[in-house]
């Protein structure tokens, strides 16, 4: 097993939740490439990871593992000692001490040998204790401190370490000392150095072994922290199964509402894809402590992939009180005041963000959405492309393929669209916008046959049917498709944003506009519906009123 840290006291829990990443961020995106065996793309994925999540230790984890297979030693070990890091700062405890390379455990032992030899006991345990820094299971350290502790006359104390130093080394069973001491079988190991083991395997990358020597610890004793150590490994594993059946063993032995067991449940949910359980998990452990960053950090994640922006902002805003140095924190509640026109304070916070995480490529993403959302594209494209310089996300592909598409470069649009997949409806109506720009008739019958996810969104789908007839000089269809449209009555903001687009396409700006004005009066706070107006005066070409809705909404919103 790699050398690499000091133990302590059983007062640190391990568990993998998704709370530290921020939203264009799917950490799963990189453990898929791992379990493909891709680890140099995994590594690309990693480390842009670590640089726009830096305080997700699960990140340096896997980046850890990575370089591990790709047999780089000496990045394995920063990078598990970083994950280690991280998590011991969270857990308010003192740090590790990892290996040195530039130290040889052997000197320190040569070091406490001459010592002992010369009569100098303090000196000589000095040495032995520099050893276990390095080698937390040295024998050779734990036999000079047994001799040491005998010739002081403390017996007991001499048998304890010689214990030790036998489990790591059975030979040493054969020495005088051990007969001196009249130690003469292997000592069972006791759940301190079973959890010692399991936690050096852990941040080596050895999964099944610290797996293994966990469930070793709860035979001798039940205890909720490595339960919950035990959970984690098998999420790591992808093996969730597993991770219910101990949670469930848990739970029966530990009648308790424990905020950290609340976690790892949410964690099983989330990967299950159960957002009811999920929720349900993280507010009990919200009930538990409040002001907790990695329960804070899920419930902030989770509305704003439920898109409720209002929920998000409150649980990010409140992280930042508790530490305004959390990076991520910033990122999304910036990302939720964009997506509720708060725009002044989303430029004001993301300048702060970037004094705090320079290196982040998300700084300039926020800011490439902030002018995107006042239709001021041209700004917008410098600042992707700026994110571009510092990392890769496909966040920014869909990002700059709609910039594009609104500085009418069609085929850059499509150029970027085919480098993320299309695996939800928004991406899908950009591929069909940039389609219909380009009369492309072969790729709109394709959507029109699969429908995909059209077939819940009549508006569109009838949208490509007009367009198709319109190509094919079928003008009776198309004008039934038109009149179809029209009759169709939106339910959702979404759906008025489409048909105000098709209006202005098929009309002319005022009819589209009048979709809008008439949405707002029935969804009043959706901020989404103001910005469609913006970038329709944008369309149109309407400087004087493209300006005066820009002002209007920003002081509404801001």
């Amino acid at each position: 097993m790699i050398k690499i840290f000091k133990i302590f006291l059983i007062s640190f829990i391990i568990f993998c939740t998704k709370a530290n990443a921020n939203l264009l961020w799917n950490i799963q995106d990189g453990i898929n490439e791992i379990q493909k065996n891709n680890f140099n793309s995994a590594k690309t994925f990693f480390i842009n990871y670590t640089i726009n999540n830096p305080n997700d230790e699960n990140g340096y984890w896997y980046l850890g593992t990575i370089y591990k297979k790709l047999s780089d030693k000496k990045n394995s070990t920063k990078y598990f000692k970083k994950s280690y890091e991280i998590k011991a700062a969270k857990q308010s405890m003192e740090k590790i001490t990892f290996e040195d390379e530039n130290v040889n455990i052997e000197d320190y032992f040569d070091m406490s040998a001459m010592y002992y030899e010369t009569g100098n006991l303090k000196e000589a345990n000095f040495y032995a204790d520099m050893m276990l820094k390095i080698d937390p299971k040295s024998p050779s350290a734990y036999f000079i401190k047994a001799k040491i502790a005998l010739v002081e006359g403390n017996k007991d104390e001499a048998k304890k370490y010689l214990s030790k130093a036998i489990i790591f080394n059975n030979e040493l069973l054969k020495t005088n000392l051990a007969k001196d001491l009249q130690i003469n079988s292997i000592p069972e190991t006791t759940k301190e150095i079973y959890y010692m083991l399991a936690l050096e395997a852990y941040y080596s990358g050895q999964i099944n072994e610290a797996e293994k020597n966990l469930k070793e610890y709860l035979k001798i004793e039940k205890n909720a922290e490595i339960y919950n150590f035990l959970i984690d490994c098998y999420i790591k594993k992808n093996d969730i199964n597993s991770a219910k059946i101990i949670l469930e063993e848990y739970k029966k032995t530990f009648d308790d509402n424990n905020l950290k067991t609340n976690l790892l449940e949410a964690k099983i949910y989330f990967l299950e894809n159960n957002k009811e359980k999920q929720i349900a998990n993280l507010l009990k452990a919200y009930k538990i402590n409040p002001n907790n960053l990695a329960v804070l950090m899920e419930l902030g994640n989770f509305y704003l992939d439920k898109q409720d922006y209002e929920n998000a902002k409150k649980y990010f805003e409140t992280l930042i009180n508790v530490n305004d140095s959390y990076y991520e924190a910033y990122f999304g509640y910036i990302y939720a005041l964009i997506e509720t026109g708060n725009l002044q304070k989303a430029i004001s916070l993301t300048r702060k963000a970037a004094t705090i995480n320079p290196k982040s490529s998300d700084n300039e993403y926020l800011l490439s959405k902030i002018c995107y959302k006042e239709a001021n594209f041209k700004e917008a494209l410098e600042y992707i492309n700026e994110a571009f310089k510092k990392g890769e996300n496909p966040n920014y592909y869909f990002e700059k393929a709609k910039i594009e598409y609104y500085l009418k470069n069609y085929e850059k649009s499509l150029a970027n669209l085919n480098k993320i997949s299309k695996d939800d409806i928004q991406k899908e109506k950009y591929y069909i916008k940039n389609y219909i720009k380009l009369n492309d008739t072969k790729q709109l019958q394709e959507f029109a046959n699969k429908k995909l996810s059209l077939d819940k969104n009549p508006i569109i789908y009838k949208y490509i049917l007009y367009i198709l007839y319109k190509l094919q000089g079928d003008e009776k269809n198309s004008l039934s498709q038109l009149a179809q449209i029209k009759k169709i009555k939106p339910a959702t903001p979404e759906e008025y944003i489409d048909l105000s687009e098709i209006i202005f396409e098929t009309e002319n700006i005022n009819s589209a506009i009048k979709i809008l004005n008439n949405a707002i009066k029935r969804f009043p706070n959706h901020y989404e519906l103001f910005s469609q107006k913006i970038k329709l005066y944008y369309l149109a070409g309407e400087t004087e009123k493209l300006k005066e809705t820009i002002e209007k909404t920003q002081k509404q919103y801001n």
